[in-house]
C-alpha cells in the first residue's frame, strides 16, 4: 500500500536541508508509535526494511548553497509505501493525531492523505526513483573490511541488488519467492550521496526497465529496492509509457 501525505509550509520561504533521512524515519516510527505501540516497538528491534519513502517532493524550489531547498510551492508531497497494510494505517492515523512534520528548522503540517492505486507491473515495466537506490557490498582492504556503494555501472551492482532483494524479502516473509531471477536496463542515472546519522551514502537516482520476478517487482515497489528503504532510499514509481 502507498500514500501521499501533503503538506503545508508552516512559513513562506522555508528550507530543507539537503540531508534529512533519518529525521524524517525517526519521525515516521513516532507517528506510528502514536497509532500502534506494540508496531513501533516491533519496527525499532528488529532492524528490518518494513516501509519506504520519498524525497519530500517539492515543485517550485529554489536551491541555496550550503543551505539546502527553498520552497516555493504551497505544499510539498511526501510518498510513503511498504507491503504491510498495518504500517500505513499506523502512519496515516498517527498524521491525523500529530499532523507536524520538522525538517530541519522547517515545520509542515499534514493537509490531505491519500491512498494511491496499485499500478500494473509487467515484463518490461519502466520505473522511475523517488528516492535514490543504495546497493552496498563489503570488500577487504588491508586486513580490514571496508564498504563500498556501488553504482549501476559498477562491477556486481546487479547481483548484489538480486542478493538484497531477496534477503529482505525472506526477512519479510520468511520464505523465497517462487522465481528469484531478475535483472533492470538502466536507462539512465545520476549519482547522489546522502548523509543519514554520520554515514553518507551514495545512490543512484535512475530510470530503468525490470524484467523477471513478479513477486520481486511488486516487493520492490512496496518495499524499496536496494539497501536502508526504511531510511528513505530506493522508492520507485511505475512509469506510464503514454508519458513518454
Amino acid at each position: 500500500m502507498r500514500i501521499e501525505i501533503k503538506l503545508k509550509p508552516e512559513n513562506k520561504n522555508l528550507i530543507v536541508p539537503f540531508n534529512y533521512n533519518d529525521e524524517i524515519h525517526n519521525q515516521l516510527l513516532e507517528k506510528i508509535f502514536l497509532a500502534a505501540p506494540d508496531l513501533a516497538e516491533i519496527l525499532q528491534t528488529e532492524y528490518k526494511d518494513y516501509f519506504t519513502f520519498s524525497r519530500i517532493m517539492i515543485r517550485e524550489r529554489e536551491i541555496i548553497p550550503e543551505e539546502g531547498i527553498k520552497v516555493l510551492s504551497d505544499d510539498v508531497s511526501l510518498y510513503i509505501s511498504s507491503s504491510l497494510t498495518e504500517i500505513i494505517k499506523a502512519i496515516a492515523e498517527g498524521f491525523v493525531s500529530n499532523p507536524i512534520l520538522k525538517v530541519g528548522n522547517a515545520t509542515f503540517s499534514m493537509v490531505n492523505i491519500e491512498i494511491l492505486r496499485e499500478p500494473q507491473i509487467s515484463e518490461g515495466t519502466l520505473f522511475s526513483t523517488l528516492s535514490p537506490i543504495v546497493v552496498r557490498t563489503a570488500k577487504f582492504e588491508d586486513n580490514k573490511v571496508k564498504i563500498w556503494d556501488l553504482y549501476p555501472n559498477s562491477p556486481g551492482f546487479q547481483d548484489k541488488l538480486r542478493k538484497i532483494m531477496l534477503t529482505k524479502f525472506s526477512e519479510i516473509y520468511g520464505k523465497l519467492p517462487e522465481d528469484t531471477d531478475f535483472h533492470i536496463d538502466v536507462i539512465k542515472f545520476k549519482p547522489v550521496r546522502i548523509k543519514v546519522g554520520k554515514t553518507y551514502y551514495r545512490g543512484s537516482l535512475m530510470v530503468f526497465r525490470y524484467y523477471g520476478s513478479k513477486e520481486i517487482a511488486k516487493f520492490g515497489y512496496e518495499n524499496g529496492f536496494g539497501d536502508k528503504t526504511s531510511y528513505g532510499f530506493g522508492m520507485v514509481k511505475v512509469i506510464e509509457e503514454e508519458e513518454q
